[in-house]
């Protein structure tokens, strides 16, 4: 795409940010993106975002909601970066007029072994938070992702507490994901693309609940062929 795809424009912003946006204005306790491929350049883009954003008074960041795929500033599997956006015990969730201005509950980190898969990036984003009970996890290239699914993936981690959930829309499963604490560590070992994908999708495990929702799925963005159709939408 001759650039990171992450940093291509997308509705005056990025692509990460935008998807980043669309997290902060769900009910998550905090958010923790996951850099590894190309993580100065991904980096310096959310400093400039934080810097330029308001903010409320800061709290001490951690880590509900776990990470997404290897970060990263290529294209395909490298490309795409982890966001940690979760739920602390206990704790109420935010009020709508609390949504505005809330960077200061964002941190970076940077997943050293981002080469060995998916998993690596979300045990990266779980260990800044050992408190964190449930992990939504979202993709760093998803910036149609919808707020109110994951707004509705943390209904069910308040109403259920379930060891995982994905998402059902109406053709297929897609992101977000919801894994507990227990889920996280109960795959912690597993390397290699696409482990939660496989775990999670494919493994028709009873434990894993799901959200229906009755339309699409976020469009993926893994071409440059994708990325017109995402401008196309706009």
């Amino acid at each position: 795409m001759g650039e990171p795809k992450l940093l291509l424009p997308y509705r005056g912003s990025t692509v990460l940010n935008a998807t980043i946006s669309a997290v902060e204005s769900s009910a998550v306790d905090r958010i923790v993106v996951v850099t590894g491929f190309g993580a100065d350049r991904i980096e310096a883009s959310l400093e400039l975002l934080t810097a330029s954003s308001p903010s409320s008074s800061p709290s001490v960041p951690s880590s509900p909601s776990g990470g997404g795929a290897d970060g990263g500033g290529g294209g395909g599997q490298r490309g795409r970066q982890s966001l940690a956006a979760g739920r602390q015990p206990e704790e109420p969730s935010p009020s709508p007029e609390g949504r505005e201005g809330r960077k200061h509950r964002m941190i970076v980190v940077r997943n050293p072994d981002y080469r060995r898969g998916n998993m690596s990036s979300l045990l990266t984003a779980t260990s800044a938070d050992s408190r964190a009970e449930a992990f939504v996890v979202v993709p760093g290239d998803l910036p149609t992702i919808r707020t109110d699914v994951i707004d509705s993936m943390i209904d069910i981690w308040i109403e259920e507490r379930p060891w995982a959930a994905v998402t059902e829309y109406s053709n297929r499963i897609a992101h977000p994901f919801l894994m507990s604490s227990a889920a996280v560590e109960s795959m912690g070992e597993l390397t290699g693309e696409k482990v939660l994908g496989r775990l999670l999708v494919e493994s028709y495990d009873a434990r894993i609940l799901r959200l229906r929702v009755p339309y699409g799925p976020p469009r993926d963005m893994n071409t440059p062929d994708d990325y017109e159709a995402l401008l196309t939408d706009m």
